[in-house]
């Protein structure tokens, strides 16, 4: 058979130019059972339909283009066919803001073929269903959420492409709170026993998660234990401006600095304590002897503005220490390699003019 002519992208390696553009019913199959791979291959579909061409509604995908999507150098025809299949036997129940009772599951696709073409190279077809159109095309009054495919293809945790979602969904709100068991529904690991604690929580899914988003993605952002008691009740969270070269020049200012809610308490250990400060610096890396060196000397200068103690004062010694951070990241001239030696002399002398 001789090989389909197919438009030429900029992208799956070239995912700079390839945009998600995605709709709000179809962005809350968080509740859904979709792997980490399924939702990479939708996004890529996403990426390469016409929004406003139903018409245009197949498309079609080389294999190589799929090993991007994934994430992976090589995909087995096998391996391949498994994931389609299984991606074709899903049905999704997608919440629409139409229906006023009751529920709807949908079929997202209704066709994926692979065929091989004469010099062996594989084309994938992927085709949604006629039901299911009116969740990919037209979406303006659905409402939608738009994101660039790179950001999603080197993701190797469920768990993180959920929180990359929500967190983008949520990004006009810069700061705001969500009850901790409502994050453990959105992440779906509710009824994980292990995650019962939030020690547990925190370290093996929020830490994580983190550390992946702000290795792969622009996605940077803060989150911060709210105690309720000695329980942690909810999570607050931080999501920094993008850099320039993803956002418009005018949403690039400072965020005006405000007194945030208490995260310590008189219960915690030092140790404790040293990691909230530590959270401030993220995702930027400091050694305990650093942290403590740059705790002493903000210390020094929230002392002469006022008399604060205990968890008040471990407060403001955070805020004094985010809003460095934000100061290092505006004025910086190039990347910041060492963010201790680049804060040193900034609160040595109070630069930021607390």
């Amino acid at each position: 058979m001789a090989r389909k002519k197919i438009d030429t992208i900029v992208g799956l390696g070239y995912e700079n130019k390839l945009t998600v553009q995605k709709s709000l019913p179809l962005f809350a199959l968080w509740r859904s059972d979709l792997t980490l791979s399924e939702f990479k291959i939708l996004d890529t579909y996403l990426s390469r339909i016409d929004s406003h061409k139903p018409e245009k509604r197949a498309i079609i995908l080389e294999k190589g283009e799929i090993e991007n999507a994934l994430g992976i150098q090589k995909i087995n025809n096998q391996d391949l066919k498994l994931r389609l299949k299984h991606l074709m036997g899903n049905v999704v129940e997608v919440p629409d803001k139409d229906e006023k009772k009751g529920f709807q599951f949908v079929t997202l696709f209704e066709e994926a073929e692979a065929e091989q073409d004469d010099d062996g190279l594989w084309n994938v077809k992927l085709e949604c269903t006629q039901k299911a159109m009116k969740y990919f095309f037209n979406i303006e009054n659905l409402g939608y959420l738009r994101y660039k495919l790179r950001c999603i293809t080197s993701l190797t945790s469920r768990y993180t492409y959920i929180m990359f979602i929500y967190l983008e969904a949520n990004r006009f709100r810069k700061s705001w709170e969500v009850p901790l068991e409502e994050l453990k529904k959105i992440l779906h690991c509710e009824n994980e026993a292990t995650y019962n604690e939030f020690r547990f929580f925190n370290v093996k899914i929020l830490k994580k998660v983190q550390k992946e988003m702000h290795e792969k993605t622009e996605c940077q952002y803060s989150y911060f234990p709210i105690k309720r008691g000695r329980s942690v009740k909810a999570i607050r969270f931080e999501v920094e401006t993008l850099p320039k070269q993803y956002e418009a020049p005018e949403q690039l200012e400072m965020p005006g600095f405000t007194d945030s809610e208490p995260i310590f308490d008189v219960s915690q250990s030092e140790a404790e304590r040293r990691d909230l400060y530590r959270d401030a610096l993220a995702p930027y890396v400091v050694t305990d002897d650093q942290i403590d060196g740059l705790v002493q000397l903000a210390r020094k200068h929230i002392d002469a503005r006022g008399h604060f103690t205990g968890s008040d004062l471990d407060q403001q010694i955070y805020n004094y220490l985010l809003f460095a951070k934000r100061h290092a990241k505006t004025n910086a001239r190039s990347e910041i390699k060492n963010i201790y030696r680049y804060l040193l002399p900034i609160i040595e002398n109070n630069d930021i003019g607390w």
